[in-house]
Protein backbone atom coordinates (compact mmCIF):
# COMPACT_ATOMS: atom_id res chain seq x y z
CA UNK A 1 0.00 0.00 0.00
CA UNK A 2 1.29 3.24 -0.90
CA UNK A 3 2.07 5.38 2.17
CA UNK A 4 0.13 9.00 2.10
CA UNK A 5 1.99 12.42 3.09
CA UNK A 6 1.01 15.61 3.69
CA UNK A 7 3.13 18.20 3.11
CA UNK A 8 2.62 21.34 5.00
CA UNK A 9 4.08 24.49 5.86
CA UNK A 10 7.97 22.35 5.09
CA UNK A 11 7.04 19.74 7.60
CA UNK A 12 6.56 16.34 6.60
CA UNK A 13 3.31 14.47 8.39
CA UNK A 14 2.38 11.24 8.61
CA UNK A 15 -1.21 9.90 7.63
CA UNK A 16 -3.41 8.34 10.27
CA UNK A 17 -3.24 5.09 8.58
CA UNK A 18 0.67 5.31 9.68
CA UNK A 19 0.11 6.24 13.03
CA UNK A 20 -0.94 2.60 14.01
CA UNK A 21 2.77 1.61 15.72
CA UNK A 22 2.15 1.03 19.39
CA UNK A 23 3.67 3.74 21.42
CA UNK A 24 5.98 2.91 24.30
CA UNK A 25 4.26 3.77 27.63
CA UNK A 26 4.72 6.12 30.48
CA UNK A 27 4.89 6.00 34.28
CA UNK A 28 1.64 8.01 35.53
CA UNK A 29 3.39 11.39 36.40
CA UNK A 30 2.34 11.14 39.62
CA UNK A 31 3.43 7.86 40.32
CA UNK A 32 6.82 8.95 39.05
CA UNK A 33 6.46 11.74 41.64
CA UNK A 34 5.40 9.62 44.46
CA UNK A 35 8.69 7.28 43.39
CA UNK A 36 10.51 9.94 43.44
CA UNK A 37 9.16 10.83 47.33
CA UNK A 38 9.35 8.35 48.68
CA UNK A 39 13.50 7.68 47.76
CA UNK A 40 14.35 10.81 49.40
CA UNK A 41 12.56 10.12 52.30
CA UNK A 42 14.88 7.14 53.01
CA UNK A 43 17.35 8.83 51.94
CA UNK A 44 16.93 11.67 54.73
CA UNK A 45 19.00 11.24 57.97
CA UNK A 46 18.80 12.05 61.86
CA UNK A 47 21.55 13.54 63.08
CA UNK A 48 23.75 10.81 65.36
CA UNK A 49 24.43 12.76 68.47
CA UNK A 50 24.98 16.89 69.29
CA UNK A 51 27.79 17.87 70.75
CA UNK A 52 27.35 21.34 72.69
CA UNK A 53 25.96 23.38 69.21
CA UNK A 54 27.40 21.07 66.75
CA UNK A 55 25.00 18.75 65.01
CA UNK A 56 27.10 15.61 64.11
CA UNK A 57 25.32 13.12 61.35
CA UNK A 58 27.63 9.70 60.40
CA UNK A 59 28.07 9.87 56.91
CA UNK A 60 26.91 7.92 54.49
CA UNK A 61 26.87 7.93 50.58
CA UNK A 62 23.97 9.29 49.07
CA UNK A 63 22.11 10.61 52.21
CA UNK A 64 20.34 13.43 52.48
CA UNK A 65 21.18 15.65 55.50
CA UNK A 66 18.73 18.03 56.92
CA UNK A 67 20.02 22.38 57.10
CA UNK A 68 17.92 24.43 59.69
CA UNK A 69 18.99 27.62 58.85
CA UNK A 70 17.89 31.31 59.18
CA UNK A 71 18.04 34.76 58.00
CA UNK A 72 19.53 36.40 61.14
CA UNK A 73 22.32 33.64 61.30
CA UNK A 74 25.04 31.99 59.80
CA UNK A 75 25.48 28.40 59.89
CA UNK A 76 28.90 26.23 59.48
CA UNK A 77 29.35 23.39 57.64
CA UNK A 78 33.12 21.78 59.17
CA UNK A 79 34.83 18.98 56.74
CA UNK A 80 37.00 16.97 57.84
CA UNK A 81 39.96 18.11 58.49
CA UNK A 82 42.55 18.41 55.60
CA UNK A 83 39.70 17.47 53.33
CA UNK A 84 39.51 19.78 50.22
CA UNK A 85 36.35 21.21 48.39
CA UNK A 86 36.39 20.96 44.60
CA UNK A 87 32.49 21.61 43.73
CA UNK A 88 30.24 23.91 45.19
CA UNK A 89 26.69 24.50 44.51
CA UNK A 90 23.12 25.66 45.63
CA UNK A 91 19.43 25.53 43.50
CA UNK A 92 18.43 28.82 44.87
CA UNK A 93 21.69 30.89 44.86
CA UNK A 94 19.55 34.45 44.49
CA UNK A 95 18.36 33.86 47.81
CA UNK A 96 21.34 31.71 49.66
CA UNK A 97 24.57 32.82 50.22
CA UNK A 98 26.78 29.57 49.75
CA UNK A 99 30.76 30.71 50.66
CA UNK A 100 33.56 28.67 51.67
CA UNK A 101 35.65 29.52 54.09
CA UNK A 102 38.89 27.61 56.47
CA UNK A 103 40.24 27.68 59.50
CA UNK A 104 43.72 26.62 60.22
CA UNK A 105 45.06 24.25 62.48
CA UNK A 106 48.42 23.14 63.56
CA UNK A 107 48.13 20.08 61.65
CA UNK A 108 45.69 20.16 58.89
CA UNK A 109 43.62 22.74 57.32
CA UNK A 110 40.13 22.59 57.52
CA UNK A 111 37.45 23.51 55.40
CA UNK A 112 34.36 25.03 56.26
CA UNK A 113 31.35 26.16 53.87
CA UNK A 114 29.10 29.13 55.33
CA UNK A 115 25.22 29.35 54.66
CA UNK A 116 22.62 32.08 55.17
CA UNK A 117 19.26 32.72 53.51
CA UNK A 118 17.93 35.88 52.62
CA UNK A 119 15.01 35.45 54.04
CA UNK A 120 12.85 32.80 56.05
CA UNK A 121 10.66 29.91 54.34
CA UNK A 122 12.87 28.91 51.81
CA UNK A 123 13.87 25.85 50.86
CA UNK A 124 16.87 24.58 48.56
CA UNK A 125 19.75 21.89 48.58
CA UNK A 126 23.29 22.16 48.48
CA UNK A 127 25.66 20.27 46.94
CA UNK A 128 29.53 19.65 48.80
CA UNK A 129 31.67 17.43 46.20
CA UNK A 130 35.25 17.33 47.66
CA UNK A 131 38.48 15.38 46.99
CA UNK A 132 37.31 12.74 49.21
CA UNK A 133 33.13 12.12 49.18
CA UNK A 134 30.08 14.37 48.25
CA UNK A 135 27.72 15.87 50.28
CA UNK A 136 24.08 16.11 49.69
CA UNK A 137 22.13 18.92 51.85
CA UNK A 138 18.10 19.58 52.01
CA UNK A 139 18.49 23.53 53.35
CA UNK A 140 15.48 25.30 55.29
CA UNK A 141 14.97 28.40 56.32
CA UNK A 142 12.66 29.13 59.61
CA UNK A 143 11.96 32.52 61.16
CA UNK A 144 12.13 33.16 64.97
CA UNK A 145 15.72 31.36 66.34
CA UNK A 146 15.47 28.25 65.11
CA UNK A 147 18.50 27.10 63.06
CA UNK A 148 21.44 25.14 63.18
CA UNK A 149 25.34 26.99 64.58
CA UNK A 150 27.22 24.02 63.12
CA UNK A 151 27.07 20.71 61.33
CA UNK A 152 29.90 18.08 60.94
CA UNK A 153 30.07 14.50 60.28
CA UNK A 154 31.78 11.49 61.57
CA UNK A 155 32.78 8.99 59.16
CA UNK A 156 32.81 4.77 59.30
CA UNK A 157 36.62 3.20 60.22
CA UNK A 158 36.66 1.68 57.10
CA UNK A 159 37.29 4.80 55.20
CA UNK A 160 39.94 5.57 57.26
CA UNK A 161 41.44 2.14 56.27
CA UNK A 162 42.39 3.93 52.09
CA UNK A 163 43.92 0.12 51.08
CA UNK A 164 41.80 -1.16 47.92
CA UNK A 165 39.34 -3.44 49.02
CA UNK A 166 39.68 -3.25 52.84
CA UNK A 167 36.37 -3.44 54.83
CA UNK A 168 35.57 -3.25 57.85
CA UNK A 169 35.22 -7.49 58.53
CA UNK A 170 39.03 -7.35 57.55
CA UNK A 171 39.64 -4.86 60.33
CA UNK A 172 41.09 -5.58 63.90
CA UNK A 173 39.25 -3.68 66.19
CA UNK A 174 40.14 -5.51 69.68
CA UNK A 175 42.21 -3.38 71.29
CA UNK A 176 41.75 -2.12 75.24
CA UNK A 177 41.82 1.99 75.77
CA UNK A 178 43.03 2.94 79.32
CA UNK A 179 44.09 5.78 81.48
CA UNK A 180 46.77 4.47 83.84
CA UNK A 181 47.34 8.00 85.56
CA UNK A 182 45.91 10.76 86.18
CA UNK A 183 42.14 11.78 85.16
CA UNK A 184 40.62 10.45 81.54
CA UNK A 185 41.45 12.74 79.15
CA UNK A 186 39.18 14.68 76.92
CA UNK A 187 41.14 13.58 73.72
CA UNK A 188 40.59 9.79 75.10
CA UNK A 189 40.60 7.63 71.71
CA UNK A 190 36.84 6.48 71.19
CA UNK A 191 38.75 2.99 68.76
CA UNK A 192 41.72 1.90 67.73
CA UNK A 193 41.92 -0.68 64.95
CA UNK A 194 44.37 -2.15 62.48
CA UNK A 195 43.91 -3.67 58.83
CA UNK A 196 47.00 -6.07 59.78
CA UNK A 197 49.67 -3.82 58.65
CA UNK A 198 48.75 -0.37 59.33
CA UNK A 199 47.20 0.87 62.97
CA UNK A 200 44.69 3.78 63.17
CA UNK A 201 43.95 6.16 66.57
CA UNK A 202 40.54 7.63 66.62
CA UNK A 203 40.21 10.81 68.55
CA UNK A 204 36.65 12.10 69.26
CA UNK A 205 35.29 14.88 67.25
CA UNK A 206 35.59 17.76 70.03
CA UNK A 207 39.40 17.20 69.96
CA UNK A 208 41.41 19.81 69.08
CA UNK A 209 44.62 19.04 67.14
CA UNK A 210 46.22 21.26 69.30
CA UNK A 211 45.38 19.18 72.01
CA UNK A 212 46.28 15.78 71.35
CA UNK A 213 49.31 13.45 72.61
CA UNK A 214 52.87 12.02 71.16
CA UNK A 215 52.13 8.03 70.56
CA UNK A 216 55.22 6.16 72.20
CA UNK A 217 55.11 2.31 71.61
CA UNK A 218 56.04 0.12 74.26
CA UNK A 219 58.89 -2.39 73.52
CA UNK A 220 61.08 -4.31 75.95
CA UNK A 221 63.60 -1.45 75.60
CA UNK A 222 61.42 1.01 77.00
CA UNK A 223 58.91 3.61 75.51
CA UNK A 224 60.04 4.54 71.88
CA UNK A 225 57.92 7.62 70.31
CA UNK A 226 56.65 6.69 66.96
CA UNK A 227 55.86 8.73 63.58
CA UNK A 228 52.40 8.94 62.83
CA UNK A 229 50.46 10.63 59.75
CA UNK A 230 47.20 12.64 60.73
CA UNK A 231 44.25 11.97 58.91
CA UNK A 232 41.13 14.10 60.39
CA UNK A 233 40.53 13.08 63.72
CA UNK A 234 42.89 9.91 63.55
CA UNK A 235 46.67 8.85 63.72
CA UNK A 236 47.55 6.62 61.33
CA UNK A 237 51.02 4.46 62.42
CA UNK A 238 52.58 2.20 59.33
CA UNK A 239 53.59 -0.40 61.92
CA UNK A 240 51.61 -2.74 64.21
CA UNK A 241 52.47 -2.74 68.02
CA UNK A 242 51.17 -4.87 71.27
CA UNK A 243 51.18 -2.09 73.58
CA UNK A 244 51.33 1.78 73.25
CA UNK A 245 50.68 4.86 75.03
CA UNK A 246 49.35 8.40 74.71
CA UNK A 247 51.20 10.87 76.87
CA UNK A 248 50.75 14.51 77.89
CA UNK A 249 51.83 16.87 79.88
CA UNK A 250 55.27 17.23 82.10
CA UNK A 251 54.70 17.65 85.45
CA UNK A 252 51.01 16.06 86.32
CA UNK A 253 51.34 14.01 83.19
CA UNK A 254 48.29 11.64 81.67
CA UNK A 255 48.92 8.67 80.03
CA UNK A 256 46.79 6.48 77.70
CA UNK A 257 47.49 2.87 77.17
CA UNK A 258 46.36 0.99 74.45
CA UNK A 259 46.64 -3.06 73.92
CA UNK A 260 45.93 -5.16 71.14
CA UNK A 261 44.18 -8.19 71.72
CA UNK A 262 44.66 -8.10 75.20
CA UNK A 263 43.91 -11.38 77.48
CA UNK A 264 42.92 -10.75 80.34
CA UNK A 265 45.19 -12.43 82.99
CA UNK A 266 44.08 -15.69 84.58
CA UNK A 267 41.81 -15.48 87.89
CA UNK A 268 43.98 -17.08 90.97
CA UNK A 269 41.90 -20.01 93.17
CA UNK A 270 40.90 -18.56 96.25
CA UNK A 271 43.44 -19.60 99.04
CA UNK A 272 41.47 -21.22 101.78
CA UNK A 273 44.80 -21.51 104.28
CA UNK A 274 46.88 -25.06 104.76
CA UNK A 275 48.96 -26.73 102.55
CA UNK A 276 47.85 -28.37 99.04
Amino acid sequence: MRRTLLFLAGLVLASPADQSVAQPRRVHPTAENAALAEANAHARRQPDTFQDATTLYAYQSGALYQLDANPNYVTALLLEPGERLTTIAAGDTSRWQVTEASAEGESQARTIVLVKPQAAGLRTNIVLATDRRTYLIEAVSHAGEVYTPQVAWTYAPAAAASAPGTSIDALNLSYRIRTVRGRQPAWMPSRVFDDGQRTWVEFPEASAAADLPPLFVITADGAELVNYRIQGRRYMVDRIFDVAELRLGSHAQTVVRLERNPVDPPRRAPHHGGRP
